[in-house]
């Protein structure tokens, strides 16, 4: 994912150059109309500069020529933010350059005075979509993509949200989160987008841009095991792949990615169809091309391989995996263990390569611990970009420090204008009030917005504290009560406190387990289901682990269909059962009585499984406190708890929903149900035969 987003960059840097290049007033259209201030196209001396820094692939020169030259106001800020954020992700400082996409927020539209500087803001806004797609933030991306087009559109700019490229990545994150229907819309979208391109622009770069484009929506469609809806996508590929083979300006270099790409894809397709001779065919084809012997293809490609079995083939395409990764300057971060590490270890380990998988192991215990400190890290900057609370700080800064620069002009034109006209004076003083009055509120508002942040802060850390607290301290004074000299106790007594010590034990390691699943779960991009096993197994399982058989505050009821206890699907066994566990564990939790309550009006949990759609239906259903409608998707959300007086952190249902749309599958509130909460856990209904 690192290196097609590497790749992605580079094109759009290269494109977007192209671009600003080639806009004229006859080519705007609709634009120069409704940007009636744009005399001329914006693209000058200091974007050439740029240009030819960026041919030699000199990115360091490149940073600190973009900084002079903005610096000496040759550069707008929208071109900077372009420039700067390109060459830092070119540099693998994602990072770094992930604090600057803040600014687009922060930016004054009036500043996008040319063509050019539109283009850079539509362009940055795309790089920082892309980037949260491929770091898994979708909803994130979402949001992102439509604050982008509402600003836009607030500038008279209609059509970012049909650009093929940025449709494409919207519908790519709709997909991913069991959004399929919005995601055929946006992928319609880009289709479109990619129509009007080919329009008036149909060079070799807008052909192979364009084929790109269908070929990563068909790749996504095959990661979500949507086979029929990738298929379309694939096949329309060979009408570009004709059109730029015909083309008068016929590029080699693009005809051989493109036929790569596209085989590639093919053989994928026909593999998971069980059309193997067809997926050979594809693959021979693939494995003809230039482009599958470059070491990035020979690294990347193995999947097709690993599919069919041939790990002593991908076993040996790994051996070059060090070079790839010391050449692209990756680090081995847990994107790149999961990506390339963990596969080179089971090419080896299925290969019958057993000293070499141990080697392989043995340097992912190495980078794991560090990998894990630098992915924490990641997280914090994205947590700190969303609540922004740095970035408010520095602006607060900056506004006293002109506020108080303001000050010191206004009293010293004060002193001059008393000395020369008193009138002139105390209107000037007048209007300096008003100003500074203003600039105070704004101070106001944005100290209290970075107040608030903090605080979000502090409530997560003091609740983690409660919850480990808490039982510590029961542990601790049940340890000075046994350690106590001549302390007597009777039986009943020790066993009171063994079960106490127990049950709190038990307490403090699930809620670490459930920190490491929250940890965990985000560097899944698909898990691999391969467990034959029966929906009542699953059932029968998570209840056996959630313990609420044993509630005595509650009936529990299993129900189940007479499928469910004979047919078997294909999944992830051990997933599926930690995912309706922790749902059982909710209902539990929030069927909990405040004061204990009668036998005969006992709280009851029901679980039914059952067939629907081509999808295993596992339904936990309670008669507990429910859950506002308006409220069913935030309580997906990391830390996110309704009811303070409940014991927990608030990550049991994230880590619940994220594993389940990893397997293919969803966890969703069903908001009809009025008799307190219903949840609907599905899972893709998948046999050995269509797998």
């Amino acid at each position: 994912m690192i290196y097609m987003n590497l790749i992605k960059l580079c094109i759009s840097i290269t494109l977007g150059l192209a671009i600003l290049t080639s806009c004229t007033k006859q080519q705007r259209g609709e634009s120069a109309v409704i940007y009636d201030y744009l005399e001329t196209d914006g693209f000058n001396h200091a974007d050439s500069i740029i240009n030819d820094i960026s041919d030699l692939r000199d990115y360091e020169w490149m940073l600190r020529a973009n900084d002079s030259l903005y610096a000496l106001g040759e550069l707008s800020k929208p071109k900077y933010l372009f420039y700067r954020t390109i060459t830092l992700n070119l540099l693998n400082q994602q990072s770094t350059s992930l604090k600057l996409y803040y600014q687009l927020d922060t930016l004054d539209l009036s500043e996008l005075k040319t063509q050019t500087d539109i283009e850079s803001y539509v362009y940055t806004y795309n790089n920082y979509i892309r980037m949260l797609c491929d770091m898994r933030r979708y909803d994130r991306a979402l949001r992102e993509a439509e604050k982008a087009d509402q600003r836009l559109r607030s500038v008279g700019y209609t059509t970012f949200t049909e650009h093929h490229d940025i449709a494409q990545i919207i519908g790519e994150s709709q997909l991913y989160m069991g959004q399929a229907a919005e995601a055929a819309e946006s992928f319609q979208r880009s289709l479109q987008g990619i129509h009007k391109r080919m329009v008036n622009h149909h060079n070799p770069l807008d052909l192979r841009e364009c084929q790109k484009t269908m070929n990563m929506i068909a790749k996504a469609y095959i990661r979500k095991f949507m086979y029929e809806e990738a298929e379309p996508w694939i096949n329309i590929q060979d009408s570009i792949y004709n059109l730029a083979d015909k083309s008068e300006e016929r590029d080699t270099v693009y005809l051989d990615e493109m036929q790569a790409e596209i085989n590639y894809s093919k053989a994928l397709l026909y593999q998971a169809q069980g059309k193997p001779q067809e997926a050979e065919r594809a693959y021979q084809a693939y494995q003809r091309t230039n482009t599958a012997k470059q070491l990035a293809s020979i690294v990347n490609n193995n999947q097709y391989l690993m599919r069919t079995g041939r790990f002593a083939e991908a076993a040996r395409n790994f051996e070059r995996l060090d070079e790839f990764l010391y050449g692209n300057a990756y680090k081995c971060d847990l994107e790149n263990l999961g990506r390339y590490m963990i596969p080179k270890y089971r090419a080896n380990l299925l290969a019958g390569r057993i000293d070499s998988a141990i080697y392989v192991a043995d340097k992912v215990a190495d980078y794991y611990n560090q990998a894990l400190v630098e992915q924490k890290m990641n997280d914090a900057d994205l947590l700190s970009m969303v609540y922004d609370t740095e970035g408010k700080e520095r602006q607060i800064a900056e506004q006293r420090a002109e506020l108080s620069h303001q000050r010191s002009i206004g009293i010293a034109v004060g002193s001059l204008l008393i000395i020369i006209f008193l009138v002139v004076h105390a209107l000037f003083r007048r209007k300096a009030f008003r100003k500074l009055n203003a600039t105070n509120r704004e101070l106001v508002i944005a100290n209290e917005k970075a107040e608030e942040s903090s605080r979000m802060k502090a409530k997560f850390i003091k609740q983690i504290s409660h919850e480990v607290r808490t039982p510590l301290n029961v542990l601790s004074g049940f340890t000075q009560v046994l350690t106590t000299p001549d302390m007597e106790l009777s039986s009943e007594e020790l066993q009171s406190i063994n079960k106490k010590i127990v049950e709190n034990s038990e307490r403090i390691t699930k809620l670490v387990d459930k920190m490491l699943d929250l940890s965990e779960v985000n560097n899944y991009s698909v898990i691999e289901c391969r467990d034959t096993v029966t929906p009542v197994e699953i059932a029968r399982e998570a209840v056996e682990k959630s313990g609420i058989k044993e509630a005595a505050h509650l009936i529990f009821e299993l129900k189940v269909t007479p499928w469910t206890e004979t047919e078997t699907f294909v999944t992830n066994r051990k997933k599926a059962i930690k995912i309706l566990s922790l749902l059982l564990d909710n209902a539990l939790k929030f069927t909990q009585p405040v004061t204990p309550k009668p036998k005969d009006h006992l709280e009851r949990v029901t679980l039914k499984v059952d067939q629907k759609d081509k999808h295993v239906m596992f339904v936990v259903e309670d008669t507990g406190i429910g859950v506002p409608p308006k409220e069913a998707e935030n309580i997906f959300t990391e830390f996110v708890q309704l009811d303070e007086y409940y014991e927990g952190t608030g990550i049991g249902l994230s880590v619940a929903r994220s594993l389940a749309r990893h397997m293919g599958g969803e966890v969703v509130l069903d908001t009809s149900y009025t008799g307190g909460a219903r949840f609907v856990m599905t899972l893709p209904l998948k046999n050995h035969s269509t797998d």
